[in-house]
């Protein structure tokens, strides 16, 4: 009797967490948390961009240790460490960027009321 009273009183917690976490969004609210994660998505853009110039610094850094007028080992380590760093935040943000504007989409769908993009599923 007494476990019963417990999972009886966890259900009911469980439910009211879960329906303090998710409540129900009305259109304009969609429409608004869809432009900031859009204006968040161009920021992230930025980011992405100076991934990619720490990158191509690095690769010039690496080059000039490489090619210069004695082998510099600090210049090429120091060049390896920018690009590989450079290129896993550019990596990071494209993802985050291409996540990002697949969740747009659902929550301007769901702002429309409707499954328009959906594909059939009698297919």
């Amino acid at each position: 009797m007494k476990d019963q009273n417990l999972s009886a009183i966890d259900s009911a917690a469980d439910s009211a967490v879960h329906s303090a976490v998710n409540p129900t969004l009305s259109a304009g609210q969609l429409m608004q948390e869809a432009k900031r994660q859009s204006q968040a998505l161009k920021m992230i853009g930025r980011w992405r961009t100076i991934g990619f110039v720490a990158a191509a610094v690095g690769a010039v850094l690496l080059y000039n240790g490489l090619t210069g007028a004695g082998r510099s080992i600090p210049l090429i380590a120091l060049g390896t460490v920018i690009v590989a760093v450079g290129m896993a935040a550019a990596i990071l943000c494209d993802m985050g960027i291409r996540n990002g504007r697949r969740n747009v989409e659902k929550i301007l769908d769901a702002a429309q009321g409707g499954s328009s993009r959906r594909a059939p599923e009698d297919a």
